[in-house]
Formats: C-alpha cells, sequence, structure tokens
C-alpha cells in the first residue's frame, strides 16, 4: 500500500480511540519511528515557528485504487454523537447550499479526530493553561 507521502507509514498504521478516561493511540513500529522521526524535527525547530504535526492527517494516506484513507478512530461511552455535534457546529459555515441539498453534513467533510503536536515557548503552555483553567471553572 502505497501512502503517497516520503516517510508514511500508511493509513492503517495508525488507529485512534477515545473513551471518557482519554485518547489511545495504536501504532506499528513503523508509526512509532515516524512519529519519532516528527517529533525530533519539531523539537530541532525554533519554537516561535509553531512547527506542528497533525498525527491523523500525517498518518492518512490511499489505497490501490486511490481512495483517501484516514486513520481509525473509534469512540466509546456515548462521545461519538458529541463530537460529530460539535464539528458541525464548528464547521457549519463551511459546507455549501449544492453540498447541503445533497444531505452533506459538516461532520462529513473532516477526518473524525485529530492529535495535533506542537513545539512551543513555555510562556505559550503558561498562557493554554490559564485558558484551560478558565473554561474548567465556567463549566464548574
Amino acid at each position: 500500500m502505497d501512502s503517497g507521502k516520503p516517510g508514511n507509514p500508511g493509513p492503517r498504521s495508525l488507529a485512534l480511540r477515545a473513551d471518557a478516561l482519554g485518547i489511545t493511540a495504536y501504532m506499528t513500529r513503523p508509526a512509532i519511528e515516524e512519529l519519532i522521526r516528527q517529533l525530533r524535527i519539531i523539537c530541532d525547530t525554533d519554537p516561535g515557528e509553531l512547527r506542528d504535526v497533525h498525527v491523523a492527517m500525517h498518518f492518512s494516506g490511499w489505497d490501490e485504487e486511490g481512495n483517501y484513507v484516514p486513520p481509525s478512530f473509534g469512540h466509546h461511552d456515548g462521545l461519538g454523537p458529541i463530537l460529530r455535534n460539535v464539528r458541525n457546529r464548528t464547521f457549519a459555515d463551511e459546507v455549501t447550499d449544492r453540498e447541503r441539498a445533497q444531505g452533506v453534513t459538516p461532520d462529513m467533510m473532516y477526518r473524525a479526530f485529530d492529535i495535533t503536536i506542537m513545539h512551543v515557548s513555555a510562556d505559550i503552555v503558561e498562557k493554554v493553561v490559564t485558558e484551560n483553567d478558565k473554561i474548567a471553572g465556567d463549566l464548574g
């Protein structure tokens, strides 16, 4: 199977699963080695460049017939409808009238889920921590 990208072990080298306790990435050895390679590239880059790797996007690819194959994503404990709802609200403005007429929803247009790993400075991490604390406080 040709992934279409040099160094990419292909879409069947990674499967993601989310549940109430977190996200688990099931990866083959070549996928882990490729993730390590990507993380080394990110680590060697200045944090001001905001270099990242979109895990699900990077480990996607194409099958023998040329069809796009994203990594498998599974969810448990009722998370599927919640994630679908959030994606549909988030991307609602990006669906054209023609796509709506064909029954296309934003949920159908995007990968089911992705994990993005970024190299940033300590002050950016602190900013995100502060934002997370505020969000958690608003929910509690």
